[in-house]
């Protein structure tokens, strides 16, 4: 018969309590290790891993540099830096690099034409180049126009440097140093063959009319010609976008009212398509007045509307105001509105008979155009 045991037993004696001592440890053993298993779990969960290694920023190569010679200069172009090799935007520039070599015409390699070729050329740059100039923050920001930095290099200055200045080719790149004094990949490799300048073309000659200034000039020899435009003398800015054949060229874009500086530059390219732009010619000025008046209005109709006329007109591009006159019986116009700004006008209260309405166009500096009209005939209204 089984023995059942109440809450307030005596612990067993004799083997049984050894049998039952054995099972507790056994049990006890058991949690510990689940315990222990699930504490080892849980001692990751909610951590983060092992720390990955820290980004290295390294700004992009260039890939647009492009040369060209302008007077006695080299005149460099790329686009500012402005991403890192992985996609983000480079805000920590230290330092531009603009490399130069001068190579042997006769020891230049040929075009590239392959990544190995273009890699082949980089990597001759830095063996036989130097260190033109390392553009400082300052330096650069002086240098940046909009979106691209501009340099110029001396080429007189380097002409100083060698025998025979003509058997030379010079080659440019540039490198961005960024992010604690990272460099970039060397960018793409431009060539330049340093010339003569030629000189500018002559009797520079403007004249001034409503359709806009007349440059008049004499070409040198096999040279076309580049024609820059200065408000103030000081700075100028190309107005073609390509170098013009020619002897004469309207510039239609100059606002009238003002006065404008001209000069002219002869510019001549190379067999491979390099362009060599010459010295700038001295400046003519000359004075656009805006004296010229708008165009008369067009298709001026006379539309009676009941006991009302309503005049309507086509717009004039320069006009900003309209004047609206009314003649009756050959008398004096009688001035209806001077200071319109929609291309119709309704007459209110127009005489019996026959109705002359004339309109005439007005630009910003108060030039008035020829007289445009129309005519109707008003009777009583039934």
């Amino acid at each position: 018969m089984p023995i059942i045991e109440s809450p307030n037993s005596p612990p067993p004696t004799g083997p049984e309590a050894g049998d039952e001592l054995k099972t507790q440890n056994s049990k006890l053993r058991t949690s510990v290790c689940i315990s222990v298993a699930l504490a080892i779990a849980l001692v990751g969960c909610g951590k983060e891993g092992v720390p990955l290694p820290p980004e290295i920023r390294v700004a992009e190569r260039t890939t647009d540099l492009t040369a060209f010679q302008e007077g006695d200069e080299a005149v460099l172009r790329w686009t500012y830096p402005a991403m890192t090799t992985s996609g983000q935007n480079l805000t920590e520039i230290e330092e531009i690099q603009v490399w130069r070599a001068a190579l042997p015409l006769g020891q230049e390699p040929p075009p590239p034409i392959s990544p190995q070729d273009r890699q082949m050329r980089r990597q001759l740059l830095e063996g036989q180049g130097e260190v033109l100039r390392a553009l400082g923050p300052d330096e650069i920001a002086t240098a940046t126009r909009g979106s691209a930095i501009l340099l110029r290099d001396d080429l007189e200055l380097w002409r100083r440097t060698v025998e025979d200045p003509g058997l030379f080719v010079l080659w440019y790149g540039v490198r961005t140093v960024c992010c604690r004094h990272r460099e970039s990949e060397l960018s793409n490799v431009v060539r330049l063959e340093p010339k003569e300048p030629p000189g500018p073309p002559a009797n520079l000659g403007l004249e001034a009319g409503a359709d806009g200034i007349d440059v008049r000039w004499i070409p040198v020899a096999d040279t076309k010609t580049l024609i820059e435009r200065s408000a103030d003398g000081a700075a100028w800015t190309a107005v073609t976008d390509e170098p013009l054949d020619g002897e004469n060229w309207r510039d239609e874009d100059a606002a009238q009212g003002q006065a404008w500086s001209y000069r002219l530059r002869s510019v001549f390219a190379l067999p491979g398509g390099d362009l060599v732009v010459g010295k700038p010619s001295a400046p003519a000025r000359i004075d656009h007045p805006d004296t010229y008046p708008p165009e008369a209005p067009s298709n001026v109709v006379c539309l009676p509307e009941g006991a009302q006329v309503r005049v309507r007109w086509g717009a004039v591009a320069s006009a900003v105001t309209y004047s609206v006159s009314r003649q009756h019986a050959g008398e004096v116009a009688d001035i209806l509105t001077d200071d319109h700004r929609s291309i119709e006008f309704t007459d209110q209260v127009p005489p019996l008979g026959e109705l002359v309405y004339l309109v005439v166009a007005r630009d910003a500096a108060g030039n008035r155009s020829q007289e445009a009209s129309c005519v109707v005939v008003m009777g009583v209204v039934p």
